[in-house]
């Protein structure tokens, strides 16, 4: 069987090709370029407050669960991490006119929403191992991604830092990595079988990349009448 460390490389290379593409995506470019309008920038903290708020359920689920491990402090960490998204999101939506009560109500997309969905199920029936391989493979091309909307915002819509502050934390997640592959070992030398950790984490890759095209395709909403 092969050492975590070797797994989590074998993963890395083998979802390369979507993780370019989440790298390279065309919606922070259009943010630079300017054209994506007000009204399109809305999708994503009317999304992100949606998928926020399940994602918090999500992770005290996963602390509920892998808590009387020896690696608590990395789930009470992820935990903690996503208690100051919503203040963040808020301060996003805010900046584009939205108020608490229309982020609300805002109604996501299916291919929006997706990867709440996964983090949810993942939460609820994945193990420690395959959760924290996919979360060591995912939130780096998520927080490159939140890295360059945050500055495009910046740049070009004369977003401050407090707006972009919920970007900004995840542009600047530390790495994970040590802890990630000890838990992942520790599942495999408990029977976690391989493929369960390959197909967990190529799913979070599959729907972090929906979000990313759904906000391109919402980006280009303009303002009727």
């Amino acid at each position: 069987m092969k050492t975590a460390a070797a797994l989590v490389k074998d993963i890395h290379e083998e979802l390369r090709g979507i993780d370019d593409q989440l790298r390279a995506h065309p919606y922070p470019d259009a943010i630079e370029r300017g054209e994506v309008t007000a009204l399109g920038l809305r999708a994503f903290p009317g999304h992100q407050h949606h998928v926020v708020l399940s994602d918090l359920r999500s992770m005290a689920m996963m602390l509920q669960r892998f808590g009387d491990t020896p690696w608590r402090d990395f789930w009470s960490g992820v935990l903690q991490g996503e208690l100051v998204a919503p203040d963040g999101i808020a301060a996003m939506g805010r900046k584009l006119g939205m108020t608490k009560d229309d982020l609300d109500r805002y109604e996501v997309t299916a291919e929006g929403f997706a990867y709440a969905v996964q983090m949810a199920w993942a939460a609820a029936n994945a193990s420690a191992a395959e959760i924290a391989c996919a979360l060591l493979i995912n939130f780096p091309a998520w927080g490159f991604n939140c890295g360059r909307m945050g500055k495009a915002l910046r740049d070009r819509y004369g977003f401050g830092p407090e707006h972009t502050a919920f970007l900004d934390a995840f542009a600047a997640l530390p790495s994970f990595e040590d802890t990630a592959v000890a838990i992942v070992q520790d599942g495999l030398d408990r029977g976690v079988e391989p493929r369960a950790i390959r197909r967990t984490t190529r799913l979070f890759q599959a729907y972090e990349k929906m979000f990313w095209d759904a906000m391109m395709a919402l980006g280009a909403q303009k303002a009727s009448g």
